[in-house]
């Protein structure tokens, strides 16, 4: 079979680069395994058959301009680097080192050498620990996924955590609600702890955003920005939420972490303007 050849050979490249991990995209059945100290994901159906689509449709449209096509195939493949980097992280796999990709869907098969350094996640989360702690963004993140994968009760959940600078987030804040952090320890309000995540997730159903310290204590839930957002250059489309937690950013040196309720998507901002953008369907 096409798709065991290819991926004999991505493991023989795996072991000549040192990856640590080789992931599959592939609408054949993959089973998950270490060989060799390598480990083998399957990346869902859910984006093997997005990377199909996408991959039909540009044949389909332009087949009569085969620069067109080459620079639309590359644009994707540019888009799955990042996708599988992003992956990984949540997977726990470092991106300081190299992955091997298979890809063995019907309009493309081949094997991509990803550096994991030079992914998207990996430059915004650089930018990111300027500021903050990489093991608190790594649990919002985590925990953001999880509430963008599952909801609460299986209702979709939006919600949002400012991270850092917090004296200038809260004179820029006002609380909904009594603050149900308000008097805890610093053990129950910590993020980095997912013993911690049930109640974050509870508590995202609350109106208002999460406020934490750059040490990933949960000052406060329930929290709603008042800030401008004239100038600000943000996509088209996006929600209150979204755009308060941009503004935020421009006028305190915070970081944001936006889980949209409509799509499940994760988006993170800085300065301003949005600098990652994570599918909820990653994993």
């Amino acid at each position: 079979m096409m798709l065991d050849f290819l991926l004999e050979r991505a493991l023989e490249i795996a072991r000549r680069v040192d990856a640590r991990a080789v992931v599959v995209i592939s609408d054949e059945e993959v089973r998950e395994r270490v060989v060799d100290d390598i480990v083998i994901f399957a990346a869902p159906k859910s984006y093997t058959t997005l990377l199909e689509s996408a991959m039909s449709t540009i044949e389909e449209t332009s087949q009569d301009n085969l620069m067109a096509r080459l620079a639309e195939r590359y644009i994707m493949l540019t888009q799955a680097k990042d996708y599988i980097s992003s992956m990984l992280y949540f997977k726990g796999i470092g991106l300081d080192g190299i992955a091997v990709s298979v890809i063995s869907v019907e309009s493309l098969k081949g094997i991509a050498v990803v550096d994991l350094s030079k992914s998207r996640i990996q430059k915004a989360l650089l930018e990111c620990t300027e500021r903050v702690d990489s093991r608190v963004m790594k649990a919002v993140l985590s925990v953001a996924l999880s509430i963008a994968q599952k909801g609460r009760e299986g209702k979709p959940v939006g919600t949002a955590f400012v991270i850092g600078d917090v004296e200038e987030v809260l004179k820029r804040s006002r609380q909904l609600i009594p603050n149900p952090y308000q008097g805890h320890p610093e053990s129950v309000r910590d993020i980095k702890d997912p013993t911690n995540w049930e109640s974050v997730r509870e508590f995202a159903q609350l109106d208002g955003v999460f406020i934490l310290d750059e040490k990933g204590l949960i000052v406060a839930a329930g929290r709603y920005i008042e800030v401008s957002a004239k100038d600000l250059k943000l996509k088209q489309g996006l929600g209150g939420r979204h755009i308060a937690c941009a503004a935020i950013t421009r006028e305190t040196n915070a970081i944001s972490v936006v889980v949209s309720e409509s799509g499940g998507d994760i988006t993170v901002y800085k300065d301003g303007e949005e600098i990652l953008e994570i599918s909820g369907s990653i994993l």
